[in-house]
This record gives C-alpha cells, sequence and structure tokens, in this order.
C-alpha cells in the first residue's frame, strides 16, 4: 500500500465508502469546533475555486451544490441560520445593488487619505496600484 498526506475535510461518507471500495485505510480524526471553523474555511475556498473553473453547466451544478453544502455547515458551526443570510443579502442588495448590471470596473482612482484608498493599498497584491 501507498500511503499519502491528505490533511483536508472529507464529507461524512467518504471514509467509508473509499475504505470499501478501495479496500483502503483511512486515518482520520474528529475536529474540534475550532478546528473544523478553519478547515470549513479551508473547504469553502477549494469548492469556491472549483466553482469558478468548472466547464459544463452539469460540472457547475455540482460544485455548486458542493458550495452550498460548505456554507451550510459553515452556517451552522457558527450559529448563522438561512434567513440570516437572506436576510443580509437583501439588506446589501437594498444598499449596494446586487450583479444584475454586470458592472465591470476596470481601474479606480481615490484621493489621498479617502477610505478607497487606504482599501486599495491594505490589498496590494490584489488591488496594484498604476504607476
Amino acid at each position: 500500500m501507498r500511503t499519502f498526506i491528505q490533511n483536508k475535510l472529507w464529507r461524512d461518507k467518504m471514509v467509508s465508502i473509499v475504505e470499501r471500495r478501495d479496500n483502503a485505510t483511512i486515518q482520520w480524526r474528529q475536529l474540534n469546533d475550532q478546528e473544523f471553523n478553519q478547515q470549513i474555511r479551508v473547504k469553502l475556498r477549494e469548492e469556491a475555486e472549483e466553482v469558478a473553473t468548472a466547464q459544463s453547466r452539469d460540472e457547475l451544478l455540482a460544485e455548486l451544490a458542493d458550495l452550498y453544502e460548505v456554507i451550510d455547515a459553515l452556517s451552522a458551526i457558527n450559529n448563522i441560520t438561512k434567513n440570516d443570510i437572506i436576510t443580509e443579502q437583501i439588506k446589501k442588495r437594498d444598499e449596494r445593488g446586487g450583479f444584475d448590471a454586470r458592472t465591470f470596473v476596470e481601474s479606480s482612482s481615490h484621493p489621498a487619505g479617502s477610505f478607497g484608498e487606504q482599501y486599495c493599498l491594505a490589498n496590494p497584491t490584489k488591488y496594484p496600484e498604476i504607476k
């Protein structure tokens, strides 16, 4: 047998499925709340990347379903209900709008000391300055 490091959160039934299907041995442990909260956030990034790279409608659907599962788990560990999320979504849409207009910003210019300047300077990799 060859052993491979995983160091990642798996779905609940996958250990037994893989052990039974592949005659594999899986070393695992149950995470405490703090560890789970951290690892489900890592999983959120992983699933979001898979959504972003999906090539077909079926693949996108499957990856969105995975993303929803992670969001449900992250919400539960942080005592956030779906209603809480929907209420916040509506609030933000009312205040800031949605994405219906498909507005794509190519650059932004902000006065020295402004919130926008500080926000962009705090994230130089995400918002590189044009010189």
